[in-house]
């Protein structure tokens, strides 16, 4: 049987897989009105906030190569990029209080718009700019803001919960940390 207490990556897993699922039904109710909703930064966020390095890791790489199968950019650059961002933010978290609600929200949002930009700056690089406008880039960093900021507790209580019901609790350990 596996246990959860070391293996945790594999639920954060599943909790990325079903919001990845819900979110990708929600672009593709948007798509004809010009919207992309991206909340990779969201995922990442809660892997390094919560999790440790390895479990993080760990967590990301499915979810990272699921991401790359499906876009047109070429095969582990969301991985690199997704891979690359947890470590930047795994490095910075001891540098915030990860109990209080805005930390996450505020690296949730900042890791999005980094995302954001690399998948914007890779898809110029691999595809070039003519096809790329201003217009409706700046249209969807604005909805992908406004929807991790309007998701992201959502999120995270929902993971935080699902550890919980098998007996993971993160803000008991981070407790016991310090």
């Amino acid at each position: 049987m596996i246990s959860f207490s070391h293996n945790r990556w594999l639920l954060v897993t599943i909790g990325h897989y079903v919001a990845l699922f819900f979110f990708a039904q929600a672009n593709y109710y948007l798509a004809p009105l010009g919207f992309q909703i991206f909340v990779v930064g969201m995922l990442i966020s809660f892997s390094a906030m919560e999790l440790n390095y390895k479990q993080g890791i760990l967590s990301l790489i499915p979810v990272s190569l699921y991401i790359d199968s499906k876009s047109p950019l070429p095969f582990g650059f969301s991985l690199l990029t997704c891979i690359t961002l947890f470590t930047i933010a795994h490095v910075l978290r001891s540098r915030v209080r990860r109990e209080i609600t805005a930390s996450s929200l505020a690296s949730s949002i900042m890791l999005n718009l980094a995302a954001f930009v690399a998948f914007t700056f890779g898809a110029i690089h691999f595809f070039g700019s003519e096809s790329i406008h201003f217009g409706p880039i700046a249209l969807n960093l604005l909805t992908n803001i406004a929807v991790v900021a309007l998701f992201n507790r959502i999120f995270f209580d929902t993971q935080q919960g699902i550890l919980l019901v098998f007996g993971i609790n993160l803000a008991e350990e981070q407790r016991e940390a310090r």
